[in-house]
């Protein structure tokens, strides 16, 4: 290539590209009709509009759609058997039209369907699944073309033996399942969902709902296990591997015939099943209110069921377990607990991975997934019915190198057409290019120099950037040349901005100084205008117009001189000013027009003159020389391209620095060259499209779950035999060579060791990212865990199947040594609910946060660890970004525990009101600790009582504030205007007040206080003044003391007197020994009471009852001979008794209660009775002991004699 063909190319990159404006499509988009036609359908996540599209499509007149009825359990079991077929559903319209109970029926799962079944509201019940069969729900799969509207299920879906792929009314989903409802219970091993078990990338499940219980080891949601699709506006109100022994249902709550049915069902479950699942619920991972696992779309949910068990399971989440995709809108209202990697709404948000899957290494990755294919076939066959739990585990196996084959040869073919397709446009731009130097070279050219050569210099730099990125060059540079590359073209970017800003000021001045002109032009004097906070002001018409910058430059806006009104005038009705203004803007606007050219040079000058001013160089040369750098790194990496576009772009790098002087010489013939090529079609060039994006992240699924899946085969393997051992060690080799093959695509295929760096670039997408992100959802529940626990997402990372407990620190060869860009972002999610960890790693939005972006979160939940550290208000540990959050909250633990991390790296424009409860080190408003390298910058906070970070706060960086100085942030959450105090019973909440900063809460304006059953209670913080912070008020239960004891005690140390009632812990009875005179006794009556033995004057405390128990004890513990009188209230009587053990038990009204016993001696013979009585009784023992022993006695030479018996027959 010659010389002036590249700097034609280099001055096209600059300045052509304008004139000939570059449309990326897809490379599917320019494929000739027939070709497309040909070509294998690529798929992407269904959205709403897809589903749609399939709904109508069954509206569509010109087809003659066959109509089933189904009236009956009968109808239903003959279209279950006409669904044997794949194709014979898929023209039919089925209509349920009465409520179907199948109790007692011999129901078979509907097996595949393929058209539209429409419930229209009505109910099948007494669904149940029992045998030990895996992919089933009442429609074990639905293709793509299937509608299923309208319908109410209710069952029991609960296959014998670790079956997977379980769904309450579809196994496998492709299709659409809307406004649909299953309550019941589902229980599987893994993808177990109340809806579907697992969800296609072409599937949709929209406003549909679960109630009743779900139950799975892996992958286990409330609507669908596994989601690849788009699940929409869907509700969960079903529990998801919980308990449910301390449930209880009214009986308007019960399902006769279901509950029958499962009663039924629980009998003749086995030992072996109840094991099955109590190995379940000790082992979960992945587990969701929505979804267990979702790599597609989640938006619009709801969850208020309970989710997990407390201290077990990994991955767990209000909304989802774990995910890579995308979650949207959600709210989750229910709790959530769990082991480690615990959140409201996410417990494991994993990154989006770019890969660079280039044509070799997609068909060698389809190569080796068939062959994987075929040995997962033989050992299916060689495993036979020796176990069910293998041959299910190699089935979901299968079906997903089933659709990684399918993802494989799509990929493929984009390929080979985007490339070809780019070809095609990189021969269009050179022609064009060759246009531009013709006619630049001719020996009469125009080209002179243009007044703004450095603006070119930075859309050079540009459009190389653009060019590189293109050409997947940026991807190969090691991070200390992509630090410089970015440096660059940063400070290109930053410089324009600059120039171009100090250009726009100069223009303004230039308006103010015609409109100022156009004012004073005017020959009626009554109409005068000033600039806005000026005086006296006259316009000065001997202004040099190179001038007009610094004198106009800050005039904000005008006003009418005498009247002060602001111009322009905008009422209508204002006869004075309204008709003038506009006559003066319109003026100035035609001044503005002529002189354009003139304004644009002065303007130009004036930037260029404040830059050398600011900078002390000159604006042209700076960008040249940043340029010069890009060019440099560029070149180093075009031995990775194809040899025609290394040459294209090898000239275009080693000729960008004459490029940039080149640009200098253009002047007006240029005009008529742009306009030849701007009546040029615009330039194709071909980009790979969403559909491409979408099926590299349906690979990556796929290929994730064919990984999780053989960890869980190798388990399951260990009691194997020897040739299913070998066919598994035959399909580890094979899958061993799919990953090397797909981390070599990770590294970019170059040949580099990047010492297994992730390069996250979540903070330069979080604004509009849609991969791997969690984006306006608010928690309310509860969530409680033990490790990574929080209110949003428990952890950010990338999840390592095999370490769990991240106690390992080797990772297998498929892992090693790779460089993956990676993108995570939580934005715009709101925490309300309290998290509490019982050890570590506790945040309002994240937990541990190892990668990606927190942007505009807010947490206004109490955050704590019980026995742990690294709390914060918004991350308990962050070593990525947070940035404008917010944190309103109290927040306690052990060290490391702050308003927004407990300890942090980059932490920018965040806002912290927060209590620090409790902490042993290394607190802060703003965080505990940070980082040596950290990016800490623009923090505020409000306390009278912390500093920043660590005991010390940092001007500009964790700065205090006054309350009045944080109202003015621009963005500022309404929750900050007034402080929120929350009462919470039982750590649930009761009631809210709302009170000004440093306000004031009564007593009277607190909820009513929960009763509780022999309890009594107060709340903890009765006073509330001078409120600063949200505060948290909990209601203090004590149980009842139901006896008081009075002090005078008998001979064998128990008290003389009891009192049975509800006292509080700090009550006491009085009982005051009195004289035994009969004339204390005043009975009713002609009656006289018995010679008093003793008399006692008992004071009880107030516990709001009028009667009370009282129990006595005569003295010596006699129980027979006495005789108890009582004055209260009602005056004197004589008891009626009752005996336990040793006291006399009566009631007595009132507070204030006398007694008075009488009390006979017993004499002898009563002493007698006693003892014969006794004596008997003791005889009676021994005798039954005497002949028990003779029993036994006999038995023995019993077994003695038959054995001498056996001993001589056998001899």
């Amino acid at each position: 290539m010659s010389k002036k063909k590249v700097t034609a190319l280099l001055l096209s990159a600059a300045v052509i590209l304008s004139a000939f404006p570059v449309q990326p499509v897809a490379a599917a988009e320019e494929k000739p009709q027939a070709e497309e036609e040909e070509s294998e359908e690529e798929e992407k996540v269904a959205s709403v509009e897809d589903a749609n599209k399939v709904i109508d499509s069954y509206q569509d007149e010109e087809i003659q759609w066959e109509t089933v009825y189904i009236e009956n359990a009968q109808d239903l079991k003959e279209f279950a058997r006409d669904c044997w077929l794949d194709t014979w559903s898929q023209n039919k319209k089925v209509f349920l039209t009465e409520d179907i109970s199948l109790s007692g029926e011999s129901f078979v799962s509907i097996p595949t369907f393929g058209g539209y079944f429409d419930g229209q509201g009505h109910t099948i019940s007494g669904f149940t699944v029992r045998d030990p069969i895996s992919y089933v729900g009442l429609f074990n799969y639905t293709q793509k073309s299937a509608v299923i509207a309208n319908l109410r299920l209710e069952g029991i879906v609960r296959p014998t033996g670790q079956q997977m792929v379980v769904g309450g009314i579809v196994g496998d989903n492709s299709g659409v399942i809307l406004n649909c409802v299953f309550d019941g219970t589902v229980e599987g091993s893994d993808y177990v969902g109340g809806i579907a078990g697992y969800n296609e990338i072409s599937g949709v499940l929209m406003d549909s709902e679960t109630v009743g219980e779900i139950t799975g080891a892996h992958y286990t949601g409330g609507i669908v296990g596994d989601n690849v699709g788009n699940i929409v506006g869907c509700l969960n109100k079903a529990d998801i591997n919980v308990s449910n022994e301390d449930k209880s249902k009214s009986l308007e709550d019960i399902n006769l015939e279901q509950y029958t049915t499962g009663i039924l069902n629980s009998l003749d479950r086995d030992e072996d099943e109840k094991a099955d699942k109590l190995s379940t619920t000790d082992n979960t991972v992945d587990t969701g209110g929505i979804a267990g696992l979702s790599t597609g779309i989640i938006q619009n949910c709801v969850n208020e069921g309970t989710v997990g068990y407390e201290h077990v399971g990994y991955n767990t989440g209000g909304i989802v377990g774990r995910q890579s995709g995308y979650v949207y809108s959600c709210a989750n209202k229910g709790k959530v607990y769990g082991r480690k990697d615990v959140g409201g709404i996410v417990g494991q948000a994993e990154p989006y991975i770019a890969i660079d899957l280039t044509e070799d290494i997609v068909l060698q990755l389809s190569d080796h997934i068939d062959t994987m294919h075929d040995q997962i076939e033989k050992m299916l066959d060689d495993a036979g019915e020796r176990s069910d739990v293998v041959s299910n585990r190699l089935s979901v196996i299968r079906g997903f190198a089933d659709r990684a084959i399918d993802d494989t040869n799509i990929l493929a073919d984009r390929t080979i057409d985007w490339t070809d397709s780019m070809m095609d446009s990189v021969n269009e731009a050179v022609n064009r290019f060759d246009y531009v130097l013709d006619e630049t070279a001719k020996d009469d050219g125009v080209l002179d120099h243009m007044t703004d050569a450095a603006s070119d210099v930075k859309d050079t730099a540009d459009e190389l950037g653009d060019m590189v990125r293109a050409m997947d060059i940026y991807q190969y540079m090691p991070p200390e040349e992509q630090v410089l590359y970015e440096d660059a073209k940063a400070a290109i970017e930053k410089g324009g901005k600059e120039h171009a800003g100090y250009a726009a000021d100069a223009t303004d001045a230039y308006e103010n100084y015609f409109i100022a002109k156009e004012a004073a032009d005017r020959s009626d004097r009554e109409y005068d205008l000033k600039p806005g906070g000026m005086g006296d002001w006259d316009f000065d018409s001997s202004l040099d117009f190179d001038d007009v910058p610094e004198h106009y430059i800050g005039i904000s806006g005008w006003v009418h001189m005498e009247t002060g009104d602001e111009f322009p005038c905008t009422d209508s009705s204002h006869t004075t000013h309204y008709d003038a203004d506009r006559e003066v803007q319109e003026a100035a606007a035609a001044d503005m027009t002529g002189h354009a050219r003139e304004i644009a040079r002065s303007a130009s000058s004036y930037a260029d003159d404040k830059y050398l001013e600011a900078h002390g160089s000159n604006y042209s040369d700076d960008m040249k020389d940043y340029l010069a750098v890009m060019t440099d790194i560029a070149a180093r990496y075009t031995s990775e391209m194809t040899e025609e576009a290394r040459e294209q772009l090898g000239d275009a790098v080693d000729y960008a620095k004459d490029a940039a002087g080149n640009l200098e010489d253009a002047g007006e013939g240029t005009k008529d060259i742009l306009k030849t090529l701007n009546d040029k079609e615009d330039i194709v060039f071909p980009r790979l499209g969403e559909d491409y994006h979408s099926t590299t992240g349906s690979l990556n699924s796929n290929l994730k779950n064919i990984s999780e899946n053989m960890g869980y085969l190798n388990d399951e393997m260990s009691a194997s035999g020897d040739v299913i051992n070998d066919d598994l060690s035959d399909i580890n080799d094979e899958f061993s060579e799919i990953m090397r093959l797909y981390t070599d695509a990770m590294d970019g295929v170059l040949d580099m060791d990047y010492s297994n760096i992730y390069e996250d670039e979540s903070e330069e997408n979080a604004e509009e990212c849609i991969d791997s992100t969690v984006a306006d959802c608010i928690n309310s529940g509860k969530v409680e865990a033990d490790l990574n626990v929080s209110g949003i997402a428990g952890t950010m990372a990338i999840e390592y199947d095999f370490d769990l407990e991240s106690d390992i620190t080797g990772l297998d060869d498929a892992r090693a040594n790779s460089t993956f860009l990676t993108r995570c972002v939580l934005r715009q999610n709101v925490n309300q609910g309290n998290v509490t960890a019982q050890k570590s790693y506790a945040g309002g939005v994240c937990g541990l946060q190892e990668m990606g972006m927190v942007l505009r979160c807010e947490n206004y939940g109490r955050i704590e660890s019980t026995a742990g550290d690294y709390v914060g208000g918004i991350a308990g540990h962050s070593l990525s970004h947070i940035k404008n959050s917010y944190a309103k909250c109290t927040v306690s633990g052990g060290e490391y525990v702050a308003g927004i991390a407990g300890y942090g790296f980059g932490i920018e424009s965040c806002r912290a009101m927060v209590k620090v409860k409790e902490a042993d080190a290394f607190s802060g408003a703003i965080a505990g600790k940070i980082t040596d390298n950290a990016e800490v910058t623009d923090n505020f906070f409000v306390s009278d009582e912390m500093a920043g970070i660590d005991r010390i706060s940092y001007s500009g960086r964790a700065e205090p504030v006054s309350y009045a100085t944080l109202l003015e942030t621009e963005g500022l959450p309404s929750r900050f205007r007034k402080m929120k105090i929350t009462f919470y019973a039982d750590d649930e909440e009761v009631g809210t007040v709302e009170c000004p900063y440093g306000g004031s809460v009564a007593l009277e304006k607190y909820p009513t206080i929960p009763a509780k059953e022999g309890f009594y209670a107060d709340w903890d913080n009765k006073e509330l003044v001078d409120v600063r912070v949200d505060e948290d008020v909990t209601v203090e239960y004590v149980r009842y003391l139901t006896t008081l004891a009075g002090s005078w005690v008998r001979e064998n140390n128990q008290s003389s007197v009891l009192v049975d009632g509800m006292f509080a812990k700090e009550d006491a009875i009085t009982v005051e020994k009195l004289g035994t005179g009969s004339e204390l006794v005043i009975l009713p009556g002609e009656e006289e009471a018995e010679e008093l033995t003793e008399c006692w004057q008992i004071e009880i405390p107030d516990d709001g009852a009028k009667t009370h128990q009282i129990r006595y004890q005569a003295p010596w513990g006699q129980t027979e001979g006495v005789e108890i009188y009582v004055q209260d209230t009602a005056g004197w009587r004589k008891a009626e008794t009752e005996l336990m053990g040793m006291y006399f038990l009566f009631p007595a009204e009132g507070n204030s209660v006398k007694i008075a016993a009488s009390v006979k001696d017993q004499g002898l013979m009563d002493y007698l009775v006693y003892l014969v009585a006794g004596g008997a009784a003791l005889l009676l023992v021994i005798a039954l002991i005497v002949h028990k022993m003779h029993r036994k006695r006999k038995a023995r030479k019993a077994a003695a004699e038959a054995a001498e018996e056996e001993s001589a027959d056998a001899s």
